[in-house]
């Protein structure tokens, strides 16, 4: 399989690239640091194809894909992993701010699909399927958290997008996956407490904690048999739809957790 990944220089892009290049695939990864891919090129001991990009810039998108193309003839699987999050109250979220995360998570993501689209919709059906995107979404999709307000929206327009390209891919037999991890140890934390105005408590009661290994492995199970969605820990999946249907408790058990962040930064 030719597998796209963007955003993939850490944390669950670098992971789920490790594990595919173990399983055969041929990779094209893209991120800002160039160096950084060039490295993990090496340490992989696999022919990978690596493009900088930032896919906050359009024509970056634009030539990420194209270049893919040129280079293996065909994408089966685009991962549209890129992205990043501020930990700040919506009220002190600058319309700037607001601005640059929607570019780089959703613009990003929908710009590197439209650029995909027309060329996997050629290619050879193959176990059911021409092709797939993936997304990289967040259990945050399903209920905005207190303090990633901006980065919760984010999530749940690339959710709201992917479902509605499952229904207008059907007909082409390209699937569209969204995954949908709860916090994750990655870089995430320290880039989205270096630009906000609060820091996490290091563990917490109110939702487990995930390793990007944890998450690349259910990723590569939702690639070798496409779902409309993949939950690395399930009881999240099954647990935030549920409180959709009752929004005053899950009130209740979120006030609890901004309570402790608030007391964690000395704010109460």
């Amino acid at each position: 399989m030719v597998i796209a990944i963007t955003g993939a220089s850490a944390g669950i892009g670098l992971e789920a690239a490790r594990m595919l290049a173990g399983s055969g695939a041929r990779l094209s990864l893209c991120a800002r640091r160039l160096e950084r891919l060039e490295e993990i090129s090496r340490e992989m001991g696999v022919p990978t194809l690596v493009t900088r990009a930032d896919v906050g810039v359009p024509e970056d998108c634009r030539a990420f894909i194209e270049r893919t193309i040129r280079e293996f003839g065909r994408i089966d699987t685009l991962i549209c992993n890129a992205g990043y999050g501020v930990y700040k109250p919506v009220e002190e979220t600058s319309a700037e701010e607001v601005q640059q995360m929607m570019q780089v998570d959703v613009v990003g993501t929908t710009e590197c699909i439209r650029h995909c689209i027309p060329h996997m919709k050629g290619n050879p059906i193959t176990n059911g399927w021409r092709g797939q995107i993936m997304v990289i979404s967040s259990a945050a999709a399903r209920r905005g958290t207190p303090f990633i307000g901006v980065y919760s929206g984010a999530k749940a327009a690339q959710l709201a997008l992917s479902e509605a390209l499952r229904v207008e891919l059907r007909d082409f037999r390209i699937a569209v996956t969204t995954v949908h991890p709860t916090p994750t140890k990655t870089e995430f934390r320290q880039v989205a407490e270096r630009l906000g105005t609060y820091k996490l408590p290091p563990s917490s009661n109110f939702i487990k904690t995930q390793t990007a290994e944890e998450v690349a492995r259910a990723m590569v199970k939702g690639i070798v048999r496409p779902v409309p969605e993949v939950w690395p820990w399930r009881s999240a999946g099954w647990g935030l739809s549920a409180g959709t249907l009752v929004p005053r408790l899950m009130d209740r058990l979120m006030y609890r957790y901004y309570d402790g962040v608030l007391r964690f930064n000395g704010k109460r």
